[in-house]
């Protein structure tokens, strides 16, 4: 008896079971039955216009290198930022040793105290010269043969000295040999102990006294660093051989060539 209502009751439940499950299909709600095939990608649009591809096509990836010697003319490719060019240079003379010119975009020196100069006349007696110089310089003649004057201002790092020298000399000497007198006196500078380093310009003529000659300039550093620049000058007149030695501050170097020199070279005279 206990069977047969177990049994009846398990036919029960499972008419019941079938019949939710016909009302469940007529309400339109479907049951997903789990696969082993992958789920498909959500939201994916099939109607959207595809993305454009940042690479173009005719795109060459030579033009982020930049255009290179063996690629030719090309017209389309970047602009390629043009080297610094490398420094001119120029020699005032044919043969010389050619001088590196500075950038213009080199730092600009710093600024030096303009300094300016009267003038009086100076007579070198044992030289028989005679010529103008800054007033109030200090006078030295101890020396035979020699005159030589000194800049007294202890504002400038410094003090400017000019020296005039007259020997005589057996022969009227060559423009030949006073070129060998100006690289004698350069050599004679350089070897100074008070030097550390030198550098000479080639030689140039130039008169003085009316009088061909020959000339250079120099620039120079100190021990203490100093740093100085001078001209030398030398002629010969009635076999005797006339030198003249301007040295002064480096920084200065348009002022004394163009006031001090100048003048010195204007007036400079044979007094006897």
């Amino acid at each position: 008896m206990k069977k047969r209502m177990l049994l009846a009751l398990t036919l029960m439940l499972c008419l019941a079971v079938l019949c939710a499950c016909q009302s469940g299909s007529g309400n339109g709600n479907l049951v997903v039955v789990s696969t082993n095939q992958p789920q498909a990608t959500q939201n994916l649009n099939l109607g959207a216009t595809p993305t454009a591809n940042p690479v173009e096509d005719n795109y060459d990836p030579l033009a982020e290198e930049g255009r290179g010697d063996d690629l030719g003319d090309l017209d389309d490719a970047p602009t390629i930022p043009q080297a610094t060019v490398a420094p001119t240079v120029r020699s005032a003379y044919a043969g010389a040793t050619p001088v590196i010119i500075d950038p213009i975009d080199k730092p600009t020196p710093t600024p030096v105290p303009p300094i300016s100069f009267t003038y009086q006349t100076y007579d070198a007696t044992k030289l028989h010269l005679s010529f103008q110089g800054p007033v109030g310089w200090m006078v030295d003649d101890s020396t035979s043969g020699a005159y030589v004057l000194t800049n007294p201002n202890a504002t400038v790092d410094y003090m400017a000295s000019l020296t005039l020298t007259a020997t005589s000399v057996g022969s009227q000497l060559s423009k030949t040999d006073l070129k060998d007198q100006v690289e004698g006196m350069l050599d004679a500078i350089k070897g100074d102990a008070s030097i550390k380093s030198f550098s000479p310009s080639k030689t140039a003529e130039r008169t003085l006294m009316d009088n061909a000659g020959i000339y250079a300039n120099y620039t120079a550093v100190l021990n203490d660093g100093t740093q100085i620049a001078g001209r030398v000058h030398a002629t010969c007149l009635n076999k005797v051989l006339y030198t003249v030695h301007l040295t002064y501050p480096r920084a200065y170097t348009e002022t004394y060539i163009d006031t001090v020199y100048a003048t010195l070279r204007k007036t400079l005279n044979i007094t006897q």
